[in-house]
């Protein structure tokens, strides 16, 4: 009971800070929705890679490159269509191929990165707006004032609160740019290495493609 009566106590304080506190507070909910989306959204993504390729090599093995492809449609993931863009541009030459994944890299961190400028930008100005309600109420002396403690306290609450916001969402946008690290290193992993199984695959077609065209052409010189 006590707990309670201290925690409405300390809501009342603070909600007499002036409207920068309520401006806060909408700051603050807006950093909290912003980090659960994307926390959540990069836990979904990310995936076993190891079992991915080793599945995916098990199936190229056999020379079955549309169940590959099928294989990584089916896997709600970056890393999984990265390693899809190179299927199916496997006939390419192996430079085009790279060229193609940096595109295609590019715009899975694009994707990755989406709102996060709005936690960066709360976490920077959370404590400027909260400076700026401090000073809004320092000079509010539209009456004398009394008890300077009670006032000085009351125009400290929005500086508080605005540090209180801006630092967790700060930190949240450090952790989540530190996900988003982690997801870039094994799309680029899962694409060299897409790469060489490509090239291990491609292998046994050309030497037959050149063992039929050596043949074709002694009896080509037989003939004549």
């Amino acid at each position: 009971m006590k707990l309670i009566l201290q925690t409405s106590m300390l809501a009342v304080s603070v909600l007499q800070g002036g409207p920068m506190v309520w401006v806060l507070l909408g700051c603050s909910a807006l950093g909290v929705v912003v980090f659960l989306e994307r926390r959540l959204t990069y836990h979904r993504i990310q995936i076993n890679t190891t079992a991915l390729l080793g599945g995916l090599k098990n199936v190229l093995s056999q020379n079955n490159l549309v169940e590959a492809i099928g294989i990584c449609d089916a896997t709600p993931s970056p890393t999984a269509r990265i390693v899809k863009t190179v299927l199916e541009n496997h006939q390419l030459p192996r430079e085009e191929i790279k060229e193609i994944l940096d595109q295609q890299g590019s715009e899975e961190v694009a994707r990755l990165e989406r709102r996060l400028g709005v936690l960066a930008t709360l976490g920077q100005i959370s404590p400027l707006i909260g400076l700026l309600g401090s000073l809004v109420g320092f000079m509010d002396t539209n009456e004398v004032v009394t008890d300077h403690h009670k006032h000085f306290s009351g125009a400290m609450i929005p500086l508080a609160l605005g540090l209180a916001v801006g630092v967790p969402c700060y930190v949240g946008y450090n952790h989540l740019v530190a996900v988003i690290g982690s997801v870039v290193v094994d799309m680029e992993k899962a694409g060299l290495r897409a790469l060489r199984m490509i090239s291990d695959m491609d292998r046994p077609v050309r030497k037959r493609f050149a063992k039929s065209k050596l043949v074709k052409k002694t009896d080509q010189t037989k003939q004549s």
